[in-house]
């Protein structure tokens, strides 16, 4: 059985689960806020009903462990239909939400419910349905909110799953309260985020300042990252093709001064 871990005593800890009961077990030195598996052991509802206030605090919004209200983290993911996935520090999705209209219209072609499902089975399941729905694939772009330094692994790991199974999506991460601030003053994270990407990759402005579609900034972006790579890939081949040709100038030098040599013992010996 799973449950949220509330409240940590020595060794045990009381759980809430997902049918809102209260059970205690061990708390295996996780961290409170957290969703694992537990023993079962049941418990006085009276003696915990202060952790059931508290529990209703975190889920109204309050409370400094904000375990429902405040999400763990973050992702965009922008096909054209773009959403946004809220997720807890079990990395389960705690809502989901439309950017555009198109993400609504995606979402409500999908009968699932996606709260409680792991992240990357979420992303899987929309990106499936927007390939049923003909969508174009090849300018995906994930945008994530780093974590703190204990778990950036852990998201690491879920967005590199994702990635593997689409090769032309473009990776993005962005601060958590960075992020936060640009919602706040309604500015698109990923475009904010892209453009600053082709700001440093010294991408003329005009080229991209007046776009406010993800995907055609992206497009923008995997085009000149092909040009850099192909120009590098370019670079080595001249500089393996110069130090032939530099290499082939040498032995001709030395075999003419072995030419030259010869011809010098020859007169010599003619002489005498």
């Amino acid at each position: 059985m799973k449950g949220v871990l509330m409240e940590k005593k020595g060794h045990h800890g009381i759980f809430m689960t997902h049918e809102g009961a209260f059970i205690k077990g061990k708390h295996m030195s996780k961290a409170i806020g957290e969703e694992f598996e537990i023993e079962k052991q049941a418990i006085s509802y009276r003696k915990y009903l202060a952790v059931a206030v508290v529990v209703l605090m975190l889920i109204i919004g309050f409370g400094p462990m904000g375990v429902y209200a405040d999400p763990y983290g973050f992702i965009e993911l922008d096909i054209n239909p773009s959403v946004e996935l809220a997720y807890n520090k079990s990395m389960k999705i705690i809502r989901i939400s439309p950017l555009n209209e198109d993400g609504k219209a995606l979402l409500d072609g999908i009968d699932v419910s996606f709260k409680g499902i792991a992240l990357e089975k979420a992303v899987d399941i929309l990106l499936g349905k927007a390939e049923v729905l003909n969508y174009n694939l090849n300018n995906v772009v994930i945008l994530y909110t780093k974590l703190g330094a204990s778990d950036e692994t852990e998201i690491e790991k879920v967005i590199e799953e994702i990635n593997n199974k689409n090769d032309m999506m473009t990776v993005l991460d962005i601060d958590k309260e960075a992020y936060k601030k640009l919602k706040e003053n309604n500015l698109p994270p990923s475009v904010t985020v892209l453009k600053s990407k082709l700001e440093e990759m010294q991408v003329a402005e005009e080229e991209y300042v007046n776009i406010d579609n993800v995907n055609e900034l992206a497009h923008i972006m995997n085009q000149t990252k092909k040009a850099e790579q192909a120009e590098k890939k370019q670079e080595k081949e001249n500089e393996k093709n110069n130090q032939g040709n530099s290499e082939s100038n040498e032995n001709k030098g030395k075999s003419n001064d072995n030419f030259g040599g010869n011809n010098n013992s020859g007169n010599n010996n003619g002489h005498n």
